[in-house]
């Protein structure tokens, strides 16, 4: 599954550049895009057919960005999502007053809203262990070029757990909103146990950076393929079985490993897919539903 995972990476910076010069998205500074065939544009205004509806102006001033993208399909729509991949984000912002809600594996349930047009703060909880939080700021740099950040913070629902997890990352995505790649860097710190036989715990942030490389690429008007992996530093403290002493710390990089479709509706999505964990035997299955609203 991994070479597959790797070959699929590859070819999408390919695929993200095979655009069509007719038809088009247009980012507004305020509202959800709009996608359609490029009839005519001045130096006041441009305007596009839009599947279903009919000739649409819009003036210069309500326009933060205009992309071209695949032939038209007259039936097709926007991408929904282009916000997030099975998990992790891209750099891509939401919309102000845009919102997006995810349930995974029926336990894993997040929301996302768009405070302005880079700026979104959201949240959720794992059902019934631990709840986290997640802003996020985006920017479009260039036409196929966008850069953000974010955190991640976890903790525990249950008292006596002790669990904390927690990222700082910076994000990149490379394409358009149909199809793209997304490297996000980041800094790892977990809530660990003090040691020497304490009840204490404190934060410690890791000491190698932790990564992302996803990527989306759509095939068809329902059918969208995506990819998700993290590679990650894990250390491991090794004690005598003997004395109970300690020996010595070893840290190594490992990774989860994701490739799946998205089956896409006009605001809402499934997620299809499998998990490979750094070491398994056997994929794990993935479920999940998105909706923007």
């Amino acid at each position: 599954m991994k070479k597959l995972i790797i070959l699929f990476l590859f070819i999408l910076p390919w695929l993200a550049n095979a655009q069509d010069s007719t038809f088009v998205r247009i980012e507004l500074k305020q509202g959800s895009p709009v996608e359609g065939v490029l009839k005519h544009q001045n130096d006041k205004s441009i305007s596009v057919e839009l599947p279903g509806t009919g000739l649409l102006t819009i003036p210069w001033e309500s326009v933060q960005s205009v992309s071209r993208l695949e032939k038209a399909n007259q039936n097709r729509w926007a991408n929904p999502h282009p916000n997030r991949y099975f998990f992790g984000p891209s750099a891509i912002p939401l919309k102000k007053g845009d919102k997006y809600y995810q349930n995974a594996y029926f336990l894993l349930n997040s929301i996302q809203i768009g405070l302005n047009d880079h700026l979104s703060v959201g949240g959720g909880v794992l059902v019934p262990f631990a709840l986290f939080l997640t802003p996020k700021i985006g920017y479009q740099v260039a036409p196929k070029l966008h850069l953000g950040g974010g955190v991640l913070f976890a903790t525990s629902l249950i008292r006596d757990l002790n669990f904390g997890v927690g990222a700082l990352y910076g994000s990149m995505t490379y394409g358009t909103h149909e199809h793209n790649l997304t490297v996000n860097l980041g800094l790892g710190a977990v809530k660990e146990n003090t040691g020497l036989g304490t009840s204490d715990y404190t934060w410690k942030f890791a000491n190698k950076p932790m990564l992302t490389l996803s990527g989306m690429t759509r095939i068809s008007k329902r059918v969208m393929l995506m990819s998700e992996n993290w590679i990650f530093n894990v250390t491991s403290v090794n004690y005598d079985d003997g004395t109970g002493q300690f020996v010595n710390r070893v840290s190594n990089y490992e990774g989860i490993f994701s490739a799946g479709v998205r089956i896409l509706g006009r605001k809402t999505a499934f997620d299809v897919g499998f998990l490979t964990p750094t070491g398994a035997q056997a994929a794990i299955p993935y479920l999940a539903y998105n909706m923007r609203f």
